[in-house]
């Protein structure tokens, strides 16, 4: 039997995680590497726990206060590097890094951000509707599912990648909103917007133990009328799906390098 290939986690305690660990660990040898024993900011680090795995998932949120040197380490040290980030600026900063992508392809890895709800599973969807003029593009948030203060904090100011792919891409425009079900969750999340990330990172823990837990778990991705329903499983099926199809692949990408449609039926199933 054939060794199971190594599959770091960071972020292994968060609500996504915590469910790529549980996701993967039959078919992976799975390091769960937790704030406690892996230091995002320590380089060092970082490169030890990368080092001889085959792939570096990142689902410690949110993107906006991580160091984009982890990446490179990561790919230095021959790993892929896979994120679940909806951060437009975050997103972009990898995929069109030039010199990135050169190092990636010398080491035979790749660097994939973006393998979530958004804008993996949007930007799929929104394939399926072409031909259209325009996007509108929903995520659904039910009202009973765990609730991370990184998600909560990154929700208040959604700024995802799907206009600017999607326009370049498919050439059309896009428009991405957030929907809640717990009443006034929509002016709870638009006042947040106000604070500075930080502030909104600390309002948020409050906000997740204050929150009643009531109504759906999981939730939807809409796309001009076009749904896919799921739980919270959902958010990180697109990583699950791209380590099964990373051979013959290097360099800086976004989701879309894959099959919509066969991306889609996996997360279906």
């Amino acid at each position: 039997m054939a060794a199971k290939r190594t599959v770091v986690v960071a972020g292994a305690r968060g609500v996504f995680g915590s469910l790529l660990v549980e996701e993967l660990r039959e078919a992976y040898d799975v390091v769960p590497a937790t704030r406690e024993i892996l230091d995002l900011s320590d380089l060092d680090a970082v490169a030890a726990f990368a080092l001889n795995a085959y792939a570096f998932v990142c689902a410690a949120g949110p993107f906006q206060t991580l160091d984009r040197a982890m990446v490179r380490t990561v790919v230095n040290a021959g790993a892929h590097w896979l994120d679940i980030s909806d951060d437009a600026r975050w997103f972009f900063d990898l995929v069109d890094d030039r010199a990135l992508d050169a190092l990636a392809r010398t080491r035979g890895v790749v660097v994939i951000p973006g393998l979530s709800s958004l804008p993996a599973i949007s930007c799929a969807l929104a394939h399926r509707v072409m031909p259209a003029e325009r996007m509108n593009i929903t995520l659904f948030i039910g009202n009973d599912n765990n609730k991370g203060a990184a998600a909560i904090a990154s929700c208040a100011a959604l700024n995802t990648p799907d206009r600017e792919l999607l326009r370049r891409e498919l050439g059309v425009d896009a428009v991405v909103r957030p929907r809640f079900e717990m009443p006034g969750a929509q002016l709870a999340v638009a006042a947040l917007r106000v604070f500075p990330l930080r502030a909104r990172i600390r309002v948020a823990k409050i906000l997740t133990r204050l929150i009643p837990r009531f109504g759906s778990r999981g939730g939807y991705v809409e796309v001009n009328g076009e749904r896919i329903d799921g739980g919270q499983r959902m958010a990180i099926l697109p990583v699950v799906f791209a380590l099964q199809h990373l051979d013959g692949k290097s360099g800086c990408l976004a989701p879309t390098v894959f099959d919509p449609e066969e991306l889609l039926a996996f997360v279906q199933q």
